[in-house]
């Protein structure tokens, strides 16, 4: 048996007392309380040197023009706005010399080319290393070569701008609608050993078993336990640093479901996270990467005409816009690219996260 003389002892103890515990890394858990497409204006005269896109009642009468209407039975149809619209304008679509629905048939109308954005600022990442003519300059970090073709394509859309550090009043009513009928969001920063300055950490982004919950303010309710789901798809795991507060991951692919009144899913390629840790224990940023732009104009085609009367749209035009600003992963058939550069603002309320493998655990 090994014996250690008190000398020996002693001199174990003394360096134990100077050194102290080895600090211990720290843990941060997040769910998502706001998610939607950073289409924020800056300078409504720099981003949209032509105008946003009109209001409703202007693109209604445009289309009922383009439908061959007169004046007469233009001002006649209008007279009663926004009442009977839809038998108009919800099958002014011609396929094979047929009147079609444009919200499954964008193509059967002629491109109405929308209002997009010409401004050279927008929030994201170089999500594929280039600099070009089509990119934007992150106004925070100054990057170069921002991909963020979704704020090119909406950029302009009126019901989508808002002022800086405000949210818009539609994808607000949308998304706090949503939030509370798909399991939650769920963002794990783990290994910190120091909050303002780390130079690995690593991140996991996954889902949870249940919605987020609404408080009696009607704000996300903060620092409630949330399990993570056992669906392997939702599980997205990728190294990063945290640099003066904020942390950035890696490039990774981003796999979520959500829900079809919003994101039905979000299928990233290439996707980046940033956010700043507030003194809160909340935090602020963004997600961007490539994402299918064809589930984006589908969840908006839904809403048909009573989207383009009630929110100034012009689903087609919208269909147009996304097609043509998509710059990532193009088909193989056609050379259309089938996803689009999109860069969407987050914000985290401080939660705590069961993992999944224990939900498996206690189930055996």
């Amino acid at each position: 048996m090994r014996t250690i003389s008190y000398s020996t002892a002693g001199i174990i103890a003394l360096a134990c007392m100077a050194t102290g515990p080895a600090s211990a890394e720290e843990t941060r858990g997040f769910v998502v309380s706001w998610f939607y497409p950073s289409v924020a204006a800056q300078v409504t005269e720099v981003d949209c040197p032509d105008g946003v896109t009109p209001d409703a009642a202007t693109n209604v009468i445009r289309m009922l023009k383009d439908l061959g209407k007169t004046d007469p039975e233009i001002e006649e149809i209008m007279a009663n706005y926004p009442n009977g619209i839809g038998q108009y304008i919800g099958s002014r679509g011609t396929l094979n010399g047929e009147a079609v629905s444009p919200y499954t048939n964008p193509t059967s109308v002629p491109d109405p080319n929308i209002h997009t954005v010409e401004g050279e600022y927008a929030y994201g990442f170089n999500l594929d290393g280039v600099v070009s003519d089509d990119d934007f300059t992150d106004p925070d970090t100054g990057e170069k070569g921002v991909d963020s073709q979704l704020f090119r394509a909406w950029g302009c859309m009126g019901v989508m701008r808002a002022d800086p550090g405000t949210r818009p009043t539609w994808p607000s009513i949308q998304w706090n609608t949503v939030q509370q009928q798909m399991p939650a969001w769920l963002i794990q920063v783990s290994g910190i050993d120091d909050i303002q300055n780390d130079d690995d950490v690593r991140v996991r982004i996954s889902q949870a078993t249940a919605p987020i919950q609404i408080n009696a303010v009607g704000v996300p309710q903060a620092d409630l336990t949330f399990q993570e789901d056992n669906n392997p798809v939702t599980k997205n795991d990728v190294s990063g640093s945290i640099k003066n507060g904020v942390l950035v991951t890696d490039s990774f692919d981003l796999s979520l479901n959500g829900h079809r009144w919003a994101w039905s899913e979000m299928r990233m390629d290439n996707a980046r996270l940033r956010f700043k840790f507030n003194d809160d224990n909340t935090a602020i940023g963004l997600l961007a990467g490539f994402q299918p732009w064809a589930p984006i104009y589908t969840r908006h085609a839904e809403g048909g005409s009573g989207y383009e009367t009630m929110l100034s749209m012009d689903l087609p035009g919208m269909y147009y816009a996304l097609r043509k600003m998509a710059d990532y992963d193009p088909d193989p058939e056609t050379g259309i690219n089938l996803s689009i550069s999109a860069t969407f603002s987050v914000e985290l309320e401080p939660a705590f996260i069961i993992p999944a493998a224990v939900q498996t655990a206690n189930q055996q």
